[in-house]
């Protein structure tokens, strides 16, 4: 089978490698390259790479014109694969041979354009992907596949989306394989729900939920990670009962003085422990002042004359 592969970042190229084993990748359509970090660095989308390094030629439009549809028309393809491309597909490539379409969600649930940090944020007891046949809609497109796998509470969205596109891309070649048996199946419209684009303002936090700053933390971690509104950067985050840090000599000296402590308190140096407002605490390994590098969070409170008390804010 002739494929198009329509994809962009990371979670796109792991399930790009897995169809290149079993399928004639005849041309790859991916994001334009993008800066990158504080210097601006003009950096490739991994796809972009991955297509280089075997030799296949690759598209990089601005906007998918007639110009576009016209070129991928021209190459014969029996299919369209789509993995996180970044648009929605226009009627003249939707038309050129089947556009099948793996997203990362349990559809008709998290359509949109973040479906992995919002199963992770509404703490879904199970995981999935959804392979389906596009149409003009926004994840609208009737069912292939689905497939499902249990949710890992300490898992972040690195690892999740690596998991997801080994699962998808293992399904969209058993898909492909018998494209022709399978009876698409309608989604519920009435039960759809949407997720956003990510910003960064989405990673500001602050010491009132331990849980919530930890999901936000698991969902995250890649970009914009979790900051306090003082710019502090939070990472390698854990959840801790405060009975545990009690039962653990963690908050000895807070414990003599009786009840809890308050949100964003110090409850020991080394881990750093911090208290937080619904009766939990927060384990951090290393966190980061605004223009300066990560260091060990322990370090970091000892650095600032911080002790046990003491907010961090």
């Amino acid at each position: 089978m002739r494929v198009i592969f329509m994809g962009t970042p990371e979670f796109a190229r792991v399930v790009f490698e897995q169809l290149c084993e079993k399928y004639e990748i005849v041309a790859v359509c991916t994001q334009p390259d993008k800066p990158v970090g504080r210097k601006q660095i003009l950096t490739p989308p991994p796809v972009k790479l991955a297509a280089l390094a075997r030799g296949i030629p690759v598209l990089q439009p601005q906007k998918l014109d007639s110009s576009v549809s016209e070129k991928l028309e021209r190459l014969g393809a029996e299919a369209i694969i789509v993995v996180a491309y970044g648009k929605i597909l226009p009627e003249s490539i939707l038309h050129i041979a089947p556009c099948i379409n793996l997203h990362a969600s349990i559809l008709p649930a998290y359509r949109g354009a973040s479906p992995i940090q919002q199963m992770i944020l509404s703490d879904d007891r199970e995981y999935g992907i959804s392979i389906m046949r596009m149409d003009s809609g926004l994840d609208s497109g009737e069912i292939l596949a689905i497939e499902t796998m249990p949710r890992d509470d300490r898992a972040t969205y690195t690892i999740v989306s690596q998991n997801l596109a080994r699962l998808g891309g293992d399904t969209l070649c058993e898909v492909l394989a018998k494209l022709g048996e399978i009876t698409p199946v309608p989604q519920d419209h009435s039960k759809a729900t949407y997720c956003k684009k990510i910003s960064k303002q989405d990673g500001l936090v602050d010491f009132s939920s331990a849980r919530l700053v930890y999901k936000k933390w698991l969902a995250f971690n890649e970009w914009p990670g979790v900051y306090l509104t003082s710019g502090l950067k939070l990472f390698d985050i854990d959840l801790l009962r405060y009975s545990e840090a009690i039962s653990q000599d963690l908050n000895k000296e807070l414990a003599t003085r009786g009840g809890l402590a308050g949100a964003g308190e110090i409850c020991h140096i080394e881990p750093c422990v911090i208290a937080c407002g619904d009766g939990e605490c927060l384990v951090i390994g290393e966190l980061q002042a605004p223009s300066k590098n990560r260091v060990n969070a322990s370090v970091f409170l000892r650095s600032r004359g911080l002790q046990v008390g003491d907010k961090l804010c």
